[in-house]
């Protein structure tokens, strides 16, 4: 792979700071910025000693203490002056497959060109200890001498953090510590030894015994153990160490009165005293201050003297605390940006569990409300940085003391948001139990309308049966009458024959009477018959509508029949002892809008033991399970449903039709 393929930018060449404001707040120092860094001249000098002693260094310390500061604007100097040339290594892991080692081989390759530094040209698929190894391969400055590279991996504690984020990464992260390792010991892969065996005349290609370059690797200490984990494949990360401490007050002071053009020696010393927390004016040199937030504290200071238009910092400006800055910081940061854009730092700037990540520039502005005016804010007012990996602008947070801050703003917008849906939900539930109470409330005037019909209709038929009942009393009364009529006639035919004619004339009256008395009758009990069957349907409507809500009421009013807007169903038990059980569950089938049109005892030698839901057309299958959870919930725990696919197109059995048959002694559970 050449190295125009595999491309990493290095990180602009500007200075961060300048004379008007010496303070980089939450970015690093450059190496264009070493005139003012200040305060870590012993560090410096000790890791300077230590680099040059051995092959593997390793720097440790905790965030915020300034360990990019002092690698680029405190070593990187003071290494050039001992012909060492030091390549400024942050791995990227954005892509799902990182080729990590065409990364360090594009960034001494751009490293190289940048400081006219001839260095050797890659070849295909080689490892690093190939790459550094194989003979001739060396690297010389503009004066034709030869310099040593320094590999320098900052951060690399993101080896474990995002280079683990998934399978992929890990096994690229994996294959890299191999090479790196086979690098830190000097010792060849044991692929390259099985092919040199192989081919024992190109072992001259390769110098085993000079290794003209050195690496650091650079971690916070809260990783210290992972990086311990590797001393089974790299044992030197053990040897050669520097623990990076907290500035004391002496060293701080010096950063803060470094531009005494800015600020008077004695509210310099209050900067340190308010970083520091020292509430008991102890001896400068027993105060630990952390240089991140010295420098912010700074920053900011000199920010409010500019917006005031005052010559110097003064100790009016000093309030809050340390929290309370980077909290400020971050809220005038976003203020006047959108909802959006703040939201996108949050989630996407910060791993789930709180680490800093990054995200391609081009991602992050396809990203609703995020707009370049936007990114460009964040980068000018030092939230956000950003930075060119493998040809990629990336955004991401200044620094890990950010990620504390960022992490709590989104758990408390993820808690207002939380409770803003619950608040909504519960307004949606009074609404819709609003709704409910309003057709409880129309459907109730539907049922008393029908119930004040089925009354007046009720009275209707009693009035009518008592009519008939007296018709029929009247008919028997002139038929009694129409007897005794006809028995007088029959007495005077006996008597006398000159009462023939009248006898007769009696006779035909009683016989018209008593006929007519009979038709009355009839007619009367025709009546009272269907009078009887309009009320009992009327009464089988009121049960219908009963169980409706207020929009199916009005269907149903509008419709020939209610029954046929609901479910059907016909109960079967096999065991009479079940009865009672059965009318208790149809009381509460009716009661969520089933009709239940009768149970049936169907007897069988052996019973079911499970109560099943039969249903004979596919679309009625969610209303059968609708039915079998009623019969659950009425202590059936064994209802089931059972399509009979059989019956789908039989035009003999209707749509929503069910049978229940309940398993055998139900009653008794």
């Amino acid at each position: 792979m050449s190295v125009d393929e595999a491309t990493l930018a290095a990180p602009a060449a500007g200075a961060t700071v300048n004379a008007d404001n010496p303070w980089p707040g939450l970015l690093a120092f450059r190496e264009t910025d070493q005139g003012y860094f200040q305060g870590r001249q012993a560090e410096t000098e000790e890791l300077l000693r230590l680099v040059l002693r051995e092959r593997l260094t390793v720097l440790f310390g905790l965030s915020g203490l300034g360990k990019s500061s002092l690698l680029q604007a405190g070593l990187f100097p003071k290494l050039r002056q001992e012909n060492v040339f030091p390549v400024y290594i942050r791995l990227d892991f954005s892509s799902g497959q990182p080729n990590l080692v065409a990364q360090v081989i594009a960034r001494i390759a751009r490293e190289a060109s940048a400081r006219q530094i001839e260095g050797p040209a890659p070849k295909d698929g080689e490892t690093l200890w190939e790459y550094f190894h194989r003979d001739g391969n060396n690297f010389w400055n503009a004066r034709n001498r030869p310099v040593m590279p320094l590999l320098v991996f900052d951060q690399f504690e993101e080896m474990f953090t995002l280079g683990r984020l998934d399978p992929d990464r890990s096994a690229a992260t994996e294959a890299f510590i191999d090479q790196l390792a086979d690098l830190a010991e000097c010792h060849p892969s044991a692929k390259l030894k099985a092919w040199i065996d192989e081919h024992p005349d190109q072992a001259s290609a390769f110098n085993f015994g000079r290794h003209y370059y050195k690496v650091l690797l650079s971690i916070r200490e809260d990783f210290l153990a992972d990086l311990e984990a590797l001393r089974a494949r790299m044992p030197s990360v053990a040897l050669n160490r520097m623990r990076l401490r907290r500035m004391n007050g002496e060293a701080a002071l010096l950063v803060v009165s470094q531009a005494q053009h800015l600020i008077d020696s004695h509210v310099a010393e209050q900067v340190v005293r308010f970083v520091a927390a020292d509430q008991r004016q102890l001896p400068l040199a027993d105060l630990e201050v952390e240089p991140a937030l010295l420098s912010v504290v700074c920053r900011e200071l000199n920010n409010r003297r500019l917006h005031l238009g005052e010559p110097k910092i003064s100790a009016g400006l000093l309030q809050g605390n340390q929290e309370q800055v980077l909290a400020d910081f971050y809220e005038r940061s976003t203020a006047d940006l959108s909802p959006e854009a703040r939201s996108f730092i949050e989630d996407h700037l910060l791993t789930v569990s709180g680490y800093r990540d990054s995200v391609a520039l081009e991602n992050a502005l396809s990203t609703p409300g995020v707009s370049r005016q936007a990114v460009e804010a964040l980068v000018e007012r030092r939230l956000v940085r950003r930075e060119d990996r493998g040809g990629t602008q990336r955004l991401e947070l200044t620094h890990d003391l950010l990620a504390g801050v960022v992490r709590a703003s989104r758990d408390s917008r993820r808690q207002r948001e939380a409770a803003e849906k619950e608040r909504a939900a519960l307004l949606q539930a009074q609404e819709q139990q609003q709704k409910k109470l309003l057709e409880s409330k129309k459907k109730l005037q539907v049922v008393f309308a029908i119930a004040a019909v089925f009354l007046m209709l009720t009275a209707v038929s009693v009035v009518t049966a008592a009519w008939a009942i007296r018709a029929l009393e009247t008919a028997r009364r002139e038929q009694v009458i129409a007897a005794e009529a006809k028995h007088t006639a029959a007495t005077a035919q006996m008597q006398a024959a000159r009462s023939t004619n009248a006898a007769n004339y009696s006779n035909v009256n009683a016989q018209k009477s008593s006929s007519e008395a009979m038709m009355q009758a009839m007619r009367a009990r025709e009546q009272a018959k269907e009078i009887a069957e309009q009320a009992k349907q009327i009464a089988a409507l009121l049960q219908v509508l009963s169980n409706l809500n207020g929009e199916e009421v009005e269907a149903a009013l509008n419709s020939q029949s209610a029954a046929r807007l609901l479910p059907r169903v016909y109960m079967q038990i096999v065991n009479e002892n079940d009865r009672d059980h059965a009318k208790q569950i149809a009381a509460r089938l009716i009661a969520e809008g089933v009709l239940v049109l009768g149970i049936e005892v169907v007897p069988k030698k052996t019973g079911s033991t499970k109560t099943e839901v039969r249903y004979y057309r596919k679309a009625d299958e969610p209303e059968a399970h609708k039915i079998a959870d009623v019969l659950k919930n009425a202590g059936q725990k064994s209802a089931r449903v059972q399509y009979l696919s059989q019956y789908e197109n039989d035009p003999k059995i209707r749509p929503n039709r069910f049978e229940v048959w309940l398993a055998n002694g139900s009653g008794g559970n």
